[in-house]
């Protein structure tokens, strides 16, 4: 009878010790897949991003050059109607010329403007999305100088984390 009672304590004991050891696998697994599917929410400054970009440096150069050759043109054409020299046959064609030239340096600014800052913003969102995933971001908030935000802790700020990443990628060193 004797023995019977340690057999069964010992089966107890190790049922005791089995229990603990599969109730702290448990608690290990759960902590793991808690800590895992933390969500990752981290914001941007769009503004900061956006002109610090070496994409839109180098197009802001590439615009500003195509910009200054068509108004040296318009100068050039300006200085003739100035001219005191010049008929009114000739300075009424100058004057169409000019005021020709005039709307598509307006229209050359505005669509160059848009069309540049759409490719930028396509190349940026592209940057971003493999700058998300390999920082295991799930959500990354674009804000202006933090207007569309109530509130964000500075500790999740990515924008200079952000922008030497896009910076990297758009100049091929990563």
């Amino acid at each position: 009878m004797l023995t019977r009672y340690f057999v069964i304590k010992n089966k107890l004991n190790f049922l005791v010790v089995i229990n603990i050891v599969l109730i702290g696998i448990l608690i290990i697994v759960f902590a793991s897949n808690i800590l895992a599917s933390s969500k990752k929410i981290v914001y941007a400054d769009n503004s900061k991003l956006f002109d610090s970009f070496n994409m839109t440096k180098e197009m802001k150069r590439i615009g500003e050059k195509e910009f200054n050759t068509r108004k040296l043109s318009l100068d050039s054409l300006y200085s003739k109607l100035q001219s005191q020299t010049i008929s009114e046959g000739d300075k009424k064609i100058v004057m169409q010329n000019f005021i020709k030239g005039k709307e598509e340096l307006e229209q050359f600014n505005q669509n160059f403007a848009s069309e540049e800052s759409l490719k930028i913003w396509a190349r940026i969102h592209g940057y971003v999305n493999e700058f998300s995933k390999e920082n295991k971001y799930q959500l990354v908030i674009g804000s202006e100088n933090k207007r569309s935000v109530l509130f964000a802790d500075e500790t999740i700020d990515v924008t200079n984390e952000l922008l030497i990443y896009i910076n990297k990628k758009y100049e091929g060193l990563k």
